[in-house]
């Protein structure tokens, strides 16, 4: 019998206005996520990337979902994110991007339709990015780790989740 494994999901925002975090958060209760936490919100101002889709002023923020979910369904968390950034999408550019991916005691790692040298493909045009790993004392980040998040401002909430999700694997709290 093959076990099933379970881990934190968790979803990047990356916005210019806070309003379409607030309407994406309403989209995801609709979807059977309720939202556990939020981070702190910090400037997404390492990279000019998304400046020509959603603006300037960029920020980033990262929630979680309450529950453990099934990891065999990580690549159907993306194609809900990419339902909801096409709702509130205003002629075909993004207000919110939306990136989810999980954590479980060992790694951070975030879902992308963009293929790289160090993604691995899932299915359906999903890749699972290795953007942290767990090291004695806290996260190592690689050269491909997003800036923002190679810097270490979202370390806290990333260990705080990581001991919420040993407790909550103990418990069998299971969602999906």
């Amino acid at each position: 019998m093959i076990k099933k494994l379970y881990v934190k999901l968790i979803i990047g925002a990356i916005y210019a206005d806070p309003k379409w975090l607030i309407k994406a958060k309403s989209l995801m209760q609709k979807k059977s996520w309720e939202i556990e936490h939020q981070s702190k919100i910090f400037p997404f101002d390492q990279t000019d990337y998304y400046f020509s889709e959603m603006g300037e002023g960029l920020k980033r923020c990262f929630l979680s979902i309450k529950g453990l979910q099934n990891l065999e369904l990580s690549s159907d968390w993306k194609e809900k994110t990419i339902n909801i950034e096409d709702k509130l999408s205003n002629r075909g550019k993004r207000r919110i991007n939306l990136d989810p991916g999980y954590l479980d005691l060992s790694r951070v790692v975030l879902l992308s339709e963009k293929e790289g040298s160090h993604k691995i493909y899932l299915r359906n045009g999903v890749w699972a990015d290795l953007v942290l790993l767990k090291d004695k004392g806290g996260y190592r980040n690689f050269p491909w780790t997003f800036p923002d998040i190679k810097n270490g401002r979202y370390d806290d909430f990333f260990l705080q989740l990581r001991a919420e999700f040993k407790k909550e694997k103990s418990l069998g709290c299971i969602n999906g």
